[in-house]
């Protein structure tokens, strides 16, 4: 059976960024991961502040599709884009932290070393393009978007196994994808006629159905 490639993109995961250093209030579950619940006034002030600081996507998202049959069985791989344009990949075997102060402590660590743990030869995430472009350059973008074909779930899974395509989920809150995700886009598929819908929503949905194929 061929593979299914699923990447997360503008994941709204960052460590804080330099501008607003040193805000928030130190908790005991403290770490340098921006979130808007912490963060929020000193946040206003950021360039595109309303897709930042949101690692409860990510963490929502992922907790609906790592650890399913599917992936530790290799026949999804699951991928992650962030702010900064950079791309990880998870480990199959991957267990992310339920805990959300926990999960955001271990992508502070990811984002530092660029893999976790820092020191593995089989890292539980590693960084696989330093930027988007490089990790499209001999792939197919199938790009989940309001503005795009009316498929159901099985059939974009079909299709993306059929053309070789990688599932592409916004994993941020607000607005629409960067012009440069739109450019790369090979297709666009528009799921539930552009019902608006949380990303871990439309990654279950693509979860549930992927059980319900038989892929695992």
């Amino acid at each position: 059976m061929e593979k299914i490639d699923i990447i997360f993109l503008e994941s709204s995961l960052e460590t804080i960024p330099k501008e607003i250093k040193g805000s928030g209030k130190k908790t005991k579950t403290y770490n340098e991961i921006l979130d808007i619940n912490i963060h929020y006034k000193n946040m206003l002030k950021l360039r595109d502040f309303s897709k930042r600081g949101r690692p409860d996507i990510i963490h929502y998202s992922l907790l609906n599709i790592l650890e399913k049959p599917f992936v530790t069985n290799g026949y999804v791989n699951v991928y992650m884009h962030v702010y900064d344009d950079r791309v990880y990949k998870f480990n199959n075997n991957i267990r992310i932290p339920k805990n959300y102060d926990r999960f955001k402590g271990l992508m502070a660590q990811l984002l530092k070393y660029n893999k976790v743990p820092p020191e593995s030869e089989d890292p539980l995430s590693f960084l696989v393009s330093k930027n988007l472009n490089e990790f499209v350059k001999n792939r197919k973008i199938l790009l989940l978007s309001e503005n795009g074909e009316d498929f159901n779930v099985e059939g974009v899974i079909n299709i993306a196994i059929k053309e070789g395509l990688t599932i592409g989920i916004g994993a941020f809150a607000h607005g629409d994808f960067k012009q440069e995700i739109n450019k790369i886009a090979y297709k666009k598929a528009r799921l539930y006629k552009g019902l608006k819908l949380k990303a871990w929503d439309i990654t279950c949905a693509i979860s549930s159905k992927l059980m319900e194929m038989g892929i695992f």
